[in-house]
């Protein structure tokens, strides 16, 4: 990876590339980039963690809500999950609907779309039992999709572009080399596409501030809209509002690299061999579902969402001592999905929908 990212550097114009190049190398070059690598990401022998991964309550928690969302919002069996990852969240839904609602099971298709084939491999092997399940690697080929899209931790995987307000005007913060060692380099912002974006939002830094510009972001959504006629729209992430990237916490910005479960802040260490992150900008999504026809049904804490998609239903009662017995642990996730300071507390559930009934009750009263 050290090699690729040199020859890039050496053949750029300026002999520098910017941090959404930068991104784009270390993650997702064919064969050598984080997630296109035959290697465990997610679990303990990964980088990181999921809420997909701490047992299977969520993904059940998700399923319930869905089946509601089938048999009494009209919603179509189709589920895409954009960014499927390893798997494991979608055959947590498909257990449940198989076990539970079998009208709704012969009629489902599930859709797994993740750009990495050592994922895709990972679906045939976790999955090829479920005739129901069907994976891809774009999202390209679904159109006019009638059902539920959703995703969990996708946005904040993609590459953004990194700027900073220094001595008194915007900058963007390049990757170049000096003496074999990767390190930043300032320049005077001139792309035409971050500065309408800050024009569009009415984004302005402090001295010395962080921001990172989400264009990646942006596109991969509008992907995702155009492709659905009806249903819901489901976006679970970390990130933060408008008002909320304003605070003091928040100056540094947020990208970040996750290795081996540590949290690494110097984002050009371990390239190709750390997952790198930020928090996305949920007031830019809100606004762009706006302009595509989608109606807001509201962002929430990931606990709150839970608490609303009926998690409270998988608690069950339990008889013994035992505390690793498969109920006691299902419960000590739950609580840990829910409580506050728990799993959830970093993360929010962005809700839309389009051309839904507008008496439709999208939670049900548990």
């Amino acid at each position: 990876m050290k090699n690729h990212l040199k020859e890039l550097i050496a053949g750029s114009p300026q002999k520098r590339i910017s941090y959404n190049d930068y991104m784009d190398a270390v993650l997702y070059t064919p064969n050598i980039g984080y997630y296109a690598r035959a290697k465990e990401k997610i679990g303990p022998r990964g980088d990181f963690y999921t809420s997909g991964n701490v047992g299977d309550a969520f993904g059940r928690s998700l399923a319930r809500w869905f089946v509601y969302l089938i048999k009494r919002c009209g919603v179509s069996p189709r589920i895409i999950e954009v960014g499927a990852g390893d798997g494991k969240l979608a055959y947590d839904i498909l257990v449940y609907i198989k076990e539970t609602e079998p009208q709704i099971w012969d009629s489902l298709t599930y859709i797994l779309v993740d750009g990495s084939p050592f994922h895709r491999k990972i679906h045939q092997e976790r999955l090829g039992i479920f005739k129901q399940a069907v994976s891809a690697a774009t999202i390209e080929k679904w159109t006019n999709v009638n059902g539920i899209v959703f995703s969990n931790e996708l946005f904040d995987a993609l590459p953004v572009y990194v700027i900073e307000k220094y001595k008194g005007a915007l900058v963007e913060v390049f990757v170049t080399e000096k003496e074999g060692d990767l390190v930043e380099e300032r320049e005077p912002l001139d792309n035409p596409d971050i500065l309408s974006y800050l024009t569009e939002r009415k984004i302005t830094l402090h001295e010395k501030q962080r921001y990172e510009v989400p264009l990646n972001m942006i596109r991969e959504y509008e992907k995702i809209v155009s492709c659905i006629e009806s249903g819901i729209l489901l976006t679970i992430d970390y990130g933060y509002t408008d008002r909320e990237w304003k605070e003091p916490a928040h100056l540094q910005g947020s990208l970040r690299g996750y290795y081996r479960h540590q949290m690494i802040k110097d984002a050009l260490m371990y390239p190709g061999d750390m997952d790198l992150t930020t928090h996305i900008h949920f007031d830019t999504l809100i606004e762009i579902g706006k302009r595509k026809d989608l109606s807001n049904q509201g962002l929430f804490l990931q606990n709150e969402f839970l608490l609303k998609a009926g998690i409270l239903e998988e608690l069950k009662g339990h008889q013994g001592n035992d505390p690793f017995s498969k109920t006691a642990k299902r419960n000590r996730a739950i609580r840990g999905l829910i409580v506050p300071g728990g799993f959830s507390e970093h993360f929010k559930v962005l809700l839309q929908s389009k051309n839904l009934a507008d008496d439709v009750r999208i939670f049900p009263e548990w």
